[in-house]
């Protein structure tokens, strides 16, 4: 292996293991806070991580980087000889540290070799210089000023979960349902959130300091948290590869067992030996999926970092809980979905929760909430950010809006979900003064636009007075998605299955055409648009309906509906998705191709860019 495959592989190693120093760093401040004892192994993981970057840095001849860690190295063994909980100001000069060595990284990466000695640098080498200096002056003056070693305890912010279930008990929290009553049942028993419920004031810290604590809760691995993984690295193009051969492998296998001469074959043998085929090829379709999910514990972890940072920079008590870190997503997604969550963290600390003293006035705690979770729901991956701070204010939403000529007349109708996406317009910020974290009106629209570009929806659920949740339902890949085929004409179609609300026969059904000439259906009192598929694709060459049974599927987006004439429903079946090319690479109401088990091709529709040209989404 020549150096640059060295230095490649260094740099994404050095990048995980800054990460695993902040970490271990934010785990000490949490003892910090709980006057716990000292960990002896969390801050021997510490030593080994700033170790290892040194030794891998000193083997590439990098030598600032060598320079810099060699005296963290040299602060991380004294204090874990001395067995001493790092102080605050220690503790602010080593995450100073990490971002230096991060930084001394990103250069390495851009040049292929050592970067110079600069300013910044030399200042940090200075700090901990300094630091390590009081430390030997201390051991010196008096070796027995080190903390003892004690039995190891379980520091828990909430203490067990019986504990919390019990205290949660206690303080007859409320619990409220994302979704309204008026919601589909199927909808209602799968997606129901305690999103409101109020954390035991017993439970939250007390310390008057700034510095953020953390709860992590983990589901147990089902083989047990003493097993080892042993896990080797992958480029992703191989992955990519290998993803991409067993979605052809599947569309081959189609082609072959619904091929008219092998379905016209009566042999059980045959069949027998199709079927075994056919489940392990969705065995190996699963091992390859699986291959690209990585758990999302390494986006919430860097949140702990920028929630701490925050806090900072605005004066204000947070407690960040994080929740379902082991949920796994399409390695793809991860690093798109990051910007998302910030933006919306930035927002929540900054406008959502009140400074500590307009809390206590609120009787709530001093010490402001956010929730950060992470659950699987069948296809997708449920991101749920939720406060409890003073919640989004309707009027103000409104006024705002108004003043920016995005609403006018009447508004008294909207609803709740209407008004509040209306903070996704660029430009709209209630904010009264624009701070260096946030208020300028720029943001949000963004991160709609990123968690759409995903194939994503977000939803926004919010009480006044009691606090706002931001839920990102983001698909588990980009490249494999539940589909239902349909045919219109000689012509085949996709949609992603999450978005369809149902199907219904035209039979029986009367057309009712409105003045504008758009004809709608009344489905059981609700008055559904009805369109066709050369309206919504603007196709030069109509496709014809076969109308031998007409039917309408529903499509619904953001709680609104339309309904699309079809002639028949194929099923429903996993599809890769192909991406389009050429001329029709920037074609509007698709969004790539699928090749169906008959060899035919279809069209997946984008139901977002459907809604969109039809005017459907937002307030118009």
């Amino acid at each position: 292996m020549n150096r640059e495959d060295l230095l490649l592989g260094f740099i994404q190693e050095g990048f995980e293991l800054i990460e695993d120093c902040e970490n271990a760093i934010l785990a000490i401040e949490e003892i910090q806070q709980s006057d716990g004892n000292f960990d002896e192994e969390l801050m021997n993981n510490l030593f080994r991580s700033v170790h290892t970057f040194k030794g891998s840095s000193g083997l590439l001849k990098l030598e600032t980087l060598v320079k810099l860690t060699h005296e963290a190295e040299t602060l991380m063994d004294l204090l874990r000889n001395q067995k001493r909980i790092p102080s605050q100001d220690l503790t602010q000069v080593l995450i100073d540290t990490f971002d230096r060595m991060r930084d001394l990284l990103s250069k390495v990466e851009n040049l292929k070799g050592n970067p110079e000695m600069d300013s910044p640098t030399e200042l940090q080498i200075q700090a901990l210089q300094s630091e390590i200096k009081k430390l030997q002056l201390k051991e010196e003056d008096d070796p027995s000023e080190v903390t003892p070693k004690k039995d190891k305890n379980v520091y828990e912010i909430f203490g067990e979960e019986e504990e919390l279930k019990e205290s949660s008990a206690k303080s007859k929290s409320k619990v409220y349902e994302i979704f309204e009553d008026s919601e589909p049942e199927q909808i209602k028993n799968s997606t129901r959130f305690e999103i409101f419920e109020n954390t035991p004031k017993e439970n939250i810290s007390k310390n008057n300091n700034i510095n953020p604590q953390i709860e992590r809760i983990t589901e147990t691995n089902k083989f047990g948290s003493s097993n080892i993984r042993k896990e080797i690295k992958v480029a992703n193009d191989k992955l990519d590869s290998l993803l991409d051969l067993v979605g052809e492998l599947v569309i081959a296998e189609s082609n072959v067992t619904q091929h008219p001469t092998i379905k016209s074959i009566r042999n059980e043998s045959l069949n027998s030996a199709l079927t075994r085929f056919h489940k392990i090829l969705l065995d190996l379709q699963e091992v390859a999926f699986s291959t690209r999910m990585i758990p999302i514990s390494g986006v919430f972890q860097k949140m702990s970092r920028l929630v701490r940072d925050l806090q900072k920079q605005s004066g204000k008590k947070v407690l960040l809980h994080i929740k379902g870190e082991d949920t796994e997503i399409d390695k793809t997604i991860v690093d798109l979905i990051a910007d998302p969550i910030v933006h919306i963290l930035r927002n929540s600390i900054d406008h959502g929760l009140e400074t500590p003293e307009e809390r206590i006035q609120s009787n709530k705690s001093d010490t402001g909430n956010i929730f950060l979770s992470a659950r699987q729901s069948v296809n997708e991956v449920w991101v749920m950010i939720r406060d409890d701070g003073k919640g989004l204010d309707r009027n103000k939403i409104l006024e705002k809006a108004k003043s920016n000529g995005l609403v006018s007349g009447d508004t008294t109708t909207f609803t709740d979900q209407e008004v509040f996406n209306l903070i996704f317009h660029p430009g709209l910020s209630t904010a009264k003064v624009v701070s260096d974290i946030s208020g300028r009106g720029v943001g949000m629209d963004i991160v709609r636009q990123n968690i759409v570009k995903l194939g994503g929806k977000i939803e926004i659920h919010s009480r006044y007075g009691e606090g706002t949740t931001f839920v990102l339902r983001i698909p588990l890949s980009l490249g494999i998605m539940e589909g239902t085929v349909v045919r219109i004409g000689q012509k085949f179609f996709t949609i992603q299955t999450i978005e369809l609300r149902e199907f219904v026969s035209l039979r029986d059904k009367k057309e009712i055409e409105l003045d504008e000439g758009q004809k709608v259906l009344d489905i059981r009192g609700t008055f559904i648009p009805i369109f066709d598929i050369n309206n919504i694709l603007n196709h030069k060459e109509h496709i014809l309906y076969d109308n031998l049974d007409p039917l309408m599927i529903i499509l619904e987006y953001e709680k609104k509906l339309i309904g699309i004439r079809v002639d028949e429903i194929i099923g429903n079946q996993n599809v890769v998705i192909k991406p389009l090319m050429g001329i029709m690479e920037n074609a509007q109401g698709v969004n790539g191709f699928t090749i169906l088990g008959n060899g035919n091709v279809s069209l997946i529709l984008d139901v977002k860019s459907i809604f969109s040209k039809l005017e459907l989404v937002g307030i118009s």
